[in-house]
């Protein structure tokens, strides 16, 4: 399909002929051209001015040549946040192994096929009327993040939306924290998933949270059914790391995984009621923190 676009567009006079050939993030091409990462091919250099798949967007601010959209590229590989396989992390050597077209380490059942990313937001530009904040006050969104100041806040508070529901699924959000704040004695960040439907009871709510009268912060899953906790070996809620925290459903189990810098800050599970869950929520308490994007997948 991404051939025929190109051939395509080309014929209409709207579209750009290979130039200088192959290229990648190390080899960069001439001047007036721009590689594209999602040639059929493989890299190649094309006319930067020249607008492949007639989407309005030039070449030179395209990240996705041959599918509409592409004016953002979250992870920086080349390739467009709507029509990346993984949009939070370059591709491995090994990206898609059982081919259901979501790549490692964005996949959470990588030899399981049948997943799919239902939604991505890596808050480019203006943040979307679909999010709805509880505190509209405390959330501001733009240039590739939104940040939550919950100095004057002394509850939890959220940002959420609806995207289409999955029984199983995995919500991701990746985060970093400026400032715990004093507006509370207890400070959290998580992710949060339910059933919003009338008879809907699925809940879900994955993160660290730290009080300010215990030893250390928890990394923390909590459902509609239960709920489990583990101490973190290394301090989190700290401003120089870099977190992501996932929290996952499959069935009648649901999880929760932190990583910070990399390293894993703790994995819990517990069970929770099997349901379709299509609101998700970015979850804040008594801190200052900036979120980087929020991934769904599922099938």
């Amino acid at each position: 399909m991404r051939l025929l676009a190109f051939v395509l567009a080309a014929a209409a006079g709207c579209g750009s002929s290979t130039l200088s050939g192959p290229c990648s993030l190390d080899s960069a091409c001439s001047d007036g051209e721009v590689c594209d990462f999602t040639a059929e091919g493989g890299p190649i250099c094309i006319s930067a001015d020249g607008d492949v798949d007639n989407d309005g967007i030039p070449n030179g601010e395209d990240f996705c040549e041959h599918a509409m959209g592409g004016r953002y590229d979250e992870d920086k590989d080349g390739v467009g946040d709507d029509c990346d396989k993984c949009p939070i992390a370059p591709p491995r050597d090994t990206p898609d192994s059982d081919g259901d077209g979501v790549e490692s380490p964005c996949d959470p059942a990588p030899t399981e096929p049948g997943d799919e990313i239902i939604f991505f937001d890596g808050f480019n530009g203006a943040l979307s009327a679909d999010w709805k904040a509880m505190t509209p006050a405390a959330w501001t969104g733009g240039d590739g993040e939104v940040t939550a100041n919950l100095s004057a806040v002394a509850t939890e508070d959220s940002l959420s939306r609806v995207v289409p529901g999955k029984t199983n699924v995995a919500v991701e959000i990746g985060y970093k924290v400026d400032r715990v704040e004093n507006s509370s004695p207890r400070h959290m960040v998580a992710v949060y998933a339910d059933d919003p439907r009338p008879a809907g009871t699925a809940t879900v709510q994955c993160g660290v949270s730290r009080a300010d009268s215990a030893a250390g912060d928890l990394v923390f899953v909590q459902t509609n059914s239960g709920q489990m906790s583990s101490m973190t070996v290394d301090p989190a809620l700290l401003t120089t790391k870099s977190y992501r925290a996932s929290a996952y459903m499959s069935g009648a189990r649901a999880g929760c995984v932190v990583i910070a810098n990399n390293m894993a800050l703790g994995t819990v599970q517990t069970t929770i009621t099997p349901d379709d869950l299509s609101t998700i929520a970015l979850n804040a308490q008594s801190v200052t923190a900036r979120f980087q994007y929020v991934l769904v997948v599922g099938h």
